[in-house]
């Protein structure tokens, strides 16, 4: 085979011996996490479009009451013990008649245990080594807060309950509503700024400690924080113990065995309670983090300068010159238009594909030089 018709045949998957890459950079954006990037969530809705099956499990919250749900989402509130109390049995087709089966309560701390703690750990534990045997779970929606939550960016406000006035078994969702103490209890992560390098790199970002504090004023009492749960960036979850909310936010976590509590309407309770009483809302940013290269591409005048395009060379038997271009002007004198780069890898698998603004015509009397700029 000449090497004109090894050109032919090799041009979709020859390596160029001019094409070098940058070095990666890293750049990172911030946001807010709610509707329209804003950082702090003021408006709280349950919606008669989640199903009440699910609703033993979690309470899907929304910004706006606006029917048009999936511009709304904004995230989840469930509450997990780990022995199932606080809610019914679920029994289904495949229960032995009369046999109790699981409760949600314990399912969902099942469920938040296999995706936030090591394989080791067999209960939540607050920083102090306070054991964490039931909680409230908030899970961001995946589309809000991008590839993590923002470490030091973050507020959560909480109005103090009436459960006080109430028998636990008692105090399910329908009882509850906010004090009038005006007592709001404000809580932050640990990261003790707004700028955590750690975060950002390539490794997973660590778990922090929910504390009380403000962004305004940061922890309170640093030397000595008030621990009230861990927060997951990676996966948008904070974790906040029930028992901390009882003692301090009066929350009287409905804990009776085969009781459907409700308790998840404990927490939106307060969280609204907090916006409409004392404007605080729920502050969080999102951070999106985004590598950026430059693949340098310098086609020589001898390269790329035939095609392998049915219309360029001639594959079928019956018109002769099988195997070869049309005319001789392209055989001598090819005038060819790239209009696409393939990038591979050593194996040659192709991994990404870059589109020009235009074709760019090829000869052997030019050279081309093409930056291809990869983001992700």
């Amino acid at each position: 085979m000449s090497n004109i018709f090894k050109n032919v045949a090799q041009n979709e998957n020859t390596r160029l011996t001019g094409t070098t890459a940058s070095e990666i950079f890293t750049s990172l954006y911030t946001k807010g996490l709610w509707s329209s990037t804003v950082a702090s969530l003021k408006s709280f809705h349950t919606s008669s479009v989640q199903n009440t099956a699910s609703k033993e499990y979690y309470l899907q919250v929304w910004m706006s009451s606006s029917l048009n749900t999936k511009e709304n989402e904004m995230f989840s509130i469930a509450y997990g013990n780990i022995n199932g109390s606080g809610s019914k049995y679920v029994t289904t087709a495949y229960d032995v008649v009369g046999q109790a089966s699981d409760t949600p309560s314990r399912a969902i701390y099942s469920q938040y245990k296999l995706m936030c703690l090591d394989e080791t750990e067999t209960k939540f534990k607050l920083e102090d080594d306070t054991e964490v045997n039931d909680f409230y779970a908030i899970n961001i929606n995946r589309n809000r807060f991008g590839d993590k939550l923002d470490p030091g960016n973050f507020e959560i406000n909480i109005a103090e309950l009436n459960g006080g006035l109430f028998a636990n078994n008692f105090y399910t969702g329908s009882n509850v509503e906010v004090s009038s103490s005006n007592k709001i209890i404000s809580l932050i992560d640990d990261s003790l700024d707004s700028i955590d390098q750690y975060e950002y790199s390539e490794k997973p970002a660590k778990v922090r400690n929910l504390v009380s504090g403000s962004l305004a004023t940061g922890i309170y009492e640093p030397s000595n924080p008030h621990y009230y749960g861990k927060v997951y960036p990676d996966n948008g979850t904070i974790i906040i113990s029930a028992q901390k909310l009882n003692e301090n936010a009066s929350f009287n976590t409905v804990v009776q065995s085969n009781t459907d509590g409700q308790n998840s309407y404990k927490l939106l309770t307060a969280m609204s309670g907090s916006a409409q009483n004392a404007n605080l809302g729920f502050v969080a940013r999102a951070v999106q983090i985004k590598h950026q290269q430059s693949i340098f591409i310098r086609v020589d005048s001898g390269e790329m300068n035939y095609s392998n395009n049915p219309t360029f060379v001639n594959t079928d038997s019956t018109k002769g010159r099988i195997g070869k271009p049309y005319f001789d002007s392209f055989m001598y004198n090819p005038h060819v238009y790239v209009t696409t780069i393939g990038l591979y890898n050593d194996n040659k698998d192709l991994l990404a594909v870059a589109k020009l603004s235009k074709p760019l015509q090829k000869s052997f009397n030019s050279e081309l030089s093409i930056t291809v700029k990869l983001e992700y």
